[in-house]
């Protein structure tokens, strides 16, 4: 399944780049997340509570960060199982600059095994996009909540 979208943030890049690799803030910002923990550079174990369709469930497994190239991009991976599943899946992340915000393009693939995979590839894609959309949303707004409007780390509050 490929997902694939964009979402201007009014954040400049810098700002955003940093806040990807932000374990404190992903917790905050990826849906479902109960657990974030870091095990080395770039990779961090994970669980997640959500539901998808008719399906509820706990997934655990890793989170990867690589081909890092601050500010411009890096690819997000995804490794988790679930009695309903496994589901696998890796995402290039661009951050385009538009003055003082940031255009984010994404483009990924995502391979579900098990229950999750009989669910049906129009429910699953429907899904898949809003919690990316979700994601940052959720990004955008632990940024203003710490630094203001804009994301000017020079302003607002800090944790």
């Amino acid at each position: 399944m490929r997902l694939q979208g964009g979402k201007t943030l009014s954040v400049r890049r810098e700002i955003l780049f940093e806040a990807l690799e932000d374990p404190a803030l992903l917790a905050k910002a990826v849906p479902g997340v109960k657990e974030l923990i870091p095990e080395g550079e770039g990779r961090y174990r994970a669980v997640l509570e959500l539901a998808i369709g008719p399906l509820k469930g706990s997934f655990r497994g890793r989170v990867l960060l690589k081909d890092r190239r601050p500010p411009e991009s890096l690819t997000l991976g995804l490794e988790v199982q679930s009695p309903l599943g496994r589901a696998e899946g890796e995402g290039r992340v661009e951050l385009l600059p538009q003055g003082e915000a940031t255009h984010v393009r994404y483009e990924g693939e995502a391979r579900l095994m098990g229950t999750l995979a009989g669910l049906g590839a129009r429910l699953l894609q429907g899904v898949a996009q809003s919690l990316a959309e979700q994601f940052f949303q959720n990004v955008e707004k632990e940024l203003r909540r710490r630094y203001g409007e804009g994301g000017d780390s020079g302003q607002g509050e800090r944790d």
